[in-house]
């Protein structure tokens, strides 16, 4: 036998030490306490496997070739948010303890002969690619009623959001998102429509990043919503260069408006081989109103994390005409907001700061009152009341919480400066801890608050139990002190709630929520029930 021989049989019988192969996962989805990750089983992830995000670990529930569930158990993720699976160990070889000899193996075996040696197929052409892939489906019911002493009202939501891969090698698909709804008083042509489109779209490219979108788009770029018209994207290397069109549809009733149009372009910078993982985009848009044009802004979004930090920030600034009828400047920071949050092992600390001017355009100023575009300012005689300038609202909130053991405390706290005609400070707060013993848990919790209008002090408490493993059931009682400036006295409210959740499985979840409240204020009582389906792809 060939010394070569020789090298190939002991390489094969040699003892491999079984390592994990770690696998890169994004997030798809996240419905209820569970995400969906790609890719999946093709990648070697298996049902078991632990799933790490930042300094969190979970458990992969189920896959399929492309993609994985994991149980969330309370941990926060977004979509687009990556992480790693450490995959199940690979086979190793089986060791000896005796030595090979080589010599007996001599002759053993007749040369091999392998069919492309002795046969002559004929070419055959493969022709164009197959058609129909995977379809994802998710499916959410809502209902929702409520009657006081003298009224009672109802509506019902059928949500379809589906995607179909319409070529198995190519990622060409489409997307439809559509409501259907039923209303107890009834429907109009205005607010309450049968059915809402949010999205029907021909898309080349994932769904969170497509490289071309035709159709009803769920967004136009970063900080641009719902559009009808197309968006094409090129990325060269860590940017993408994004260009929308199209017209605006009604906010209300979805239907599609020929009197507004949007158009714009986008830049993204995205280093996600950085450890801070850094994002910016920056938008360009502007659109007309019944041929005139309106709207001219331009926006900054940028985020970042490292570890346990969070970082994300945004601005907006608005250019106006020089008749515009707000009395806004030239050009004027409409918004911006930023936040950070640390978020280890359960603990969270963070803090978010927004500043917000009202929304300003002809297209808005043709469907709603003008105070709600801005501060109405009383002229004196008969001349009827103008825009106030300098309408903005601040806002600051602080959050902290830790989950330990059986152990949870969550507390908020906001403060709020709002800039009118007169200038007001809101502030509210906001604690609530819970306690498990085994499936039981008993939960206490309050807040405190001040407007304008009026103060409120509340305190809550509540059980919860999971009755059989997979259904928990929590019923809380809340009494409220409320003290209205105009008020002669105080007003004592109280409140029932229940609240159920039934996870039947991985792919449907089932919610209820029932209220009554009582008290000279108002009486009234609520039911919201919820069902989500959404079958593995």
């Amino acid at each position: 036998m060939s010394r070569r021989w020789l090298v190939v049989v002991a390489a094969a019988i040699a003892p491999r030490a079984a390592f994990a192969d770690r696998v890169s996962v994004k997030v798809i989805e996240v419905a209820g306490d569970v995400a969906y990750v790609t890719p999946g089983k093709l990648a070697g992830i298996a049902a078991g496997n632990k799933a790490t995000f930042g300094a969190d670990q979970r458990t992969v529930l189920e896959v399929t070739d492309d993609t994985a569930s994991i149980k969330l158990d309370g941990l926060a993720l977004a979509i687009g948010q990556t992480g790693s699976v450490d995959a199940a160990p690979k086979k190793t070889a089986a060791s000896s303890d005796k030595a090979l000899r080589a010599e007996p193996l001599v002759g053993q075996w007749p040369e091999v002969i392998t069919p492309a040696q002795v046969q002559t197929p004929k070419h055959v052409p493969l022709g164009g690619a197959r058609r129909g892939g995977a379809v994802h489906v998710t499916v959410v019911g809502s209902g929702y009623a409520a009657a006081s002493r003298d009224h009672g009202t109802a509506d019902g939501d059928a949500r379809l959001i589906a995607s179909w891969d319409i070529l198995t090698d190519r990622p060409l698909a489409a997307d439809v998102d559509v409501s259907g709804r039923m209303y107890s008083e009834g429907y109009d042509k205005q607010l309450r429509v049968p059915v809402f489109v949010h999205a029907a779209q021909l898309r080349y490219g994932s769904a969170i990043d497509p490289r071309f979108a035709l159709g009803r788009l769920r967004f136009a770029a970063s900080s641009v919503g719902m559009l009808d018209g197309a968006r094409g994207a090129m990325r060269f290397g860590d940017v993408e260069v994004a260009a929308f069109g199209g017209i605006v549809p009604d906010p209300v009733s979805g239907k599609p408006d020929t009197s507004a149009s949007r158009f714009g372009a986008e830049a993204t910078y995205d280093l996600s081989t950085n450890p801070w993982r850094p994002r910016i985009g920056v938008t360009a848009s502007g659109s007309t109103w019944s041929g005139q044009l309106d709207e001219r802004r331009l926006a900054v979004n940028a985020s970042a994390n490292h570890d346990a930090l969070w970082l994300d920030g945004w601005a907006e600034a608005q250019q106006f005409a020089a008749n515009n009828p707000w009395g806004a400047s030239a050009i004027e920071l409409t918004g911006a907001g930023a936040t950070a949050e640390w978020r280890q092992h359960g603990t969270h600390l963070g803090i978010d700061l927004d500043f917000m001017r009202p929304e300003r355009s002809l297209r808005l100023a043709a469907v709603l009152p003008p105070e709600w575009l801005c501060s109405q300012e009383p002229q004196p005689g008969d001349v009827a009341e103008t825009c106030a300038s300098g309408d903005y609202w601040t806002t600051a909130t602080a959050s902290a919480g830790t989950r330990s053991g059986r152990f949870t405390v969550d507390a908020y706290g906001t403060i709020g400066r709002s800039h009118l005609i007169a200038t007001s400070l809101d502030t509210s707060a906001y604690i609530r801890g819970e306690v498990a013993f085994g499936p039981h848990r008993l939960f206490v919790g309050g807040n405190v608050g001040k407007s304008s209008f009026g103060s409120w002090d509340a305190g809550e408490l509540g059980v919860g139990t999971r009755v059989w493993k997979p259904l928990d059931l929590a019923v809380r009682y809340r009494a409220e002190l409320l003290d209205y400036v105009a008020a002669t006295s105080f007003v004592v409210m109280h409140a029932v709630a229940a609240d159920l959740r039934y996870p039947y499985s991985t792919s449907i979840d089932l919610a209820m929520s029932a209220i009554g409240t009582t008290g000279p204020d108002r009486s009234v009582a609520a039911l919201l029930a919820t069902i989500v389906w959404r079958p593995l792809p």
